[in-house]
């Protein structure tokens, strides 16, 4: 276990992104569970990648954000992530909620933002759909839909689960964890071999 991998978890308010930070981490979340609107929390756990090691992982909970921040007259999004998980975020979680579209429609806001301001800096960004009922219906198949498209497009993971059922969850956070901390052959390996290729063009 080396460096901590910093994500970020943000969506629309309301849509359970404390909920599945608690729930994946402590297991502590029924349907009775009251839980007060965020204004930034930090979480740190540690996450079994799918290598079998184990890595530190630091999710910043951010405070949701209200549909209406991200339209403007003109149809352009004035909605933000504070500039300062920008700066430090290695990857992010967005998460919304299958019973409400126009959580997804922020999600779409804060991916162009995200795009726009990282830089050059290469992120890791998945998609979670927080099922909160057990039945499905038309608003739940279309916002599906939507979403799996969406991301189809953006090529960003996509996942389905409920932040009431805890083995739903792992999936998604093995995943971003693994992402996250690829092993080190993988990362040192290639640029080794891409200098003594450019030394051999110079020669």
């Amino acid at each position: 276990m080396g460096k901590t991998s910093k994500v970020v978890i943000c969506g629309m308010k309301g849509v359970g992104k404390t909920a599945i930070l608690e729930q994946v981490i402590y297991g502590n979340i029924t349907p009775k569970t009251e839980l007060h609107p965020t204004i930034e929390d930090i979480y740190v756990a540690n996450i079994e990648s799918d290598k079998g090691t184990r890595e530190k992982v630091r999710f910043y909970d951010t405070a949701g954000i209200e549909h209406v921040q991200t339209t403007t007259a003109n149809g352009t999004t004035n909605q933000q992530l504070p500039r300062h998980y920008l700066a430090v975020a290695d990857g992010y979680i967005l998460v919304y909620d299958t019973e409400k579209s126009d959580s997804l429609d922020v999600l779409v806001s804060l991916k162009k933002d995200i795009d726009k301001n990282k830089d050059k800096k290469e992120v890791t960004i998945i998609v979670i759909a927080n099922k909160f009922k057990e039945t499905e219906n038309a608003e739940f198949e279309s916002t599906l839909s939507k979403a799996t498209a969406w991301c189809s497009r953006e090529k960003v993971r996509h996942f389905t689960a409920s932040a009431m059922q805890r083995n739903s969850l792992y999936e998604a956070f093995v995943y971003i964890t693994s992402k996250l901390n690829p092993p080190p052959s993988k990362s040192t390996f290639t640029p080794l071999s891409m200098g003594r290729k450019v030394l051999k063009d110079q020669s």
